[in-house]
């Protein structure tokens, strides 16, 4: 197959990869929502212990998992053109680890389980559920950047709307069953509503068409690009990007208490979370078109600009005038900055990565960011209990600034030039 025919190839199978892999993308929605490392599955293990530091680990397990393995998958398909098997097996996996989650949901009542049996049951899932999930982002990303070679940024945008909003269907789902049914009855069907959706995702991964690429395709290869991590480091411009992005994780130190100080300052009724998490919701959801559009005309280095910018407007508005329109305004602001940052981090590895090495700038940069945002909302909650949440305002508003400058400044838009020199499309 010459480079002419693989392009055919591309374009027959275009609206069909398009349809399942937006698919895919809004089943996610459900997926995570449904066994969010942050709420449900924190409330599952406290159910079986008091320790934090188990609860603590929910969360942790999911960012090593997802992040960790990265770096092993980009290597492995580095000779490898047939790669839609690997992530097909990578999907099967996570399935297992979803499936063994609801099975012990659904039995540990019936069955009586002791809480070690559980615990060490759930860890395992959780484990190999994300531990999965870890080497199928890098063939992933692959996948969707040959077969969507345009409008990228579009897809992701409407099928990020549809699955936001679907989220939010979900999230008054979920209130309604944990609210009106004991938790050992809610929890199974949360976990099987979970796993209906990663059967419909898995559907769509089934479904999609791989062409794979003739040598001639990859004929614009750098010759200082090797496949190795020490070549992509001697990428400069993307260097910087994650040098700057990475000191952009400093605006993650101010979201999560958000709620709290609103409540305790302004001393409000409960139920403003209620208002407060539909307008961070909502705005998330909104928004995802209009960054997809901005990312596929500007480049995704300037969708991020424009988040790390509301992010460290909205910080600096409730540290200055913290009335509640200010906390309705930030929280607008917060779900900006999170679907902005969100659509935008995945995308722009497109624009900087040769295209045979998409898998390796994906995991470079996962896991040179990753742990930066595991550490800072401990070290959020830190500085808000020796100095005040304020501080932690002032922090993510000032230095949010601050690297949003510097990304300006040092980060060369790949939109507008990529690294060989060539206009992008």
């Amino acid at each position: 197959m010459n480079l002419a025919q693989y392009n055919q190839q591309i374009e027959k199978n275009y609206r069909w990869n398009y349809f399942w892999i937006a698919l895919d993308n809004m089943m996610f929605f459900f997926i995570f929502m449904g066994l969010s490392p942050y709420t449900i599955l924190p409330v599952f293990v406290g159910r079986f212990s008091d320790s934090k530091v188990l609860i603590g680990l929910v969360p942790t397990i999911y960012l090593i998992g997802t992040t960790l393995p990265q770096l092993f998958m980009a290597n492995f398909l580095k000779k490898r053109r047939k790669r839609k098997k690997y992530l097909v097996i990578s999907a099967l996996l996570q399935r297992f680890g979803i499936l063994g989650l609801f099975l012990l949901a659904l039995l540990q009542p019936r069955l009586g389980f002791s809480s070690i049996i559980t615990l060490v049951l759930f860890f395992s899932m959780h484990a190999l559920q994300h531990g999965a999930s870890g080497f199928y982002i890098p063939a992933w990303i692959d996948f969707v950047g040959k077969a969507i070679p345009r409008n990228r940024g579009k897809m992701f945008g409407i099928s990020n709307f549809i699955g936001g909003l679907m989220g939010l269907g979900m999230g008054w789902l979920l209130s309604y069953l944990l609210d009106r049914y004991p938790f050992e009855e809610a929890i199974p069907v949360i976990f099987g509503i979970s796993l209906t959706a990663s059967l419909v995702s898995l559907i769509g991964i089934l479904s999609w068409r791989e062409v794979v690429p003739p040598d001639a395709f990859f004929a614009e290869q750098d010759a200082d690009q090797d496949g190795s991590v020490q070549s992509v480091f001697k990428d400069k411009n993307f260097v910087q990007y994650l040098i700057w992005r990475g000191l952009m994780v400093i605006l993650e130190i101010a979201t999560p208490f958000y709620t709290v100080s609103a409540l305790e300052v302004l001393a409000l009724n409960a139920s403003q979370v209620g208002i407060f998490t539909t307008i961070l919701s909502f705005s998330q959801a909104v928004l995802n078109p209009l960054w997809g559009w901005l990312g596929d005309k500007k480049g995704f280095l300037r969708v991020i600009q424009v988040s790390a910018l509301a992010g460290s407007v909205g910080a600096l508005l409730v540290a200055i005038i913290p009335t509640l329109w200010t906390y309705y305004l930030t929280f607008l602001f917060a779900g900006a900055m999170i679907s902005g940052l969100g659509i935008a981090s995945f995308n722009i590895v497109y624009a900087f990565s040769p295209k045979e090495f998409v898998p390796l700038y994906t995991a470079v940069s996962q896991v040179a960011l990753t742990p930066l945002s595991s550490v800072v909302p401990i070290l959020g909650g830190v500085i808000a209990e020796t100095m005040g949440v304020t501080t932690n305002y002032w922090l993510a508003g000032a230095l949010g600034l601050v690297s949003l400058a510097g990304l300006s400044i040092s980060v060369k838009n790949p939109k507008q030039k990529n690294k060989h020199g060539a206009q992008e499309k």
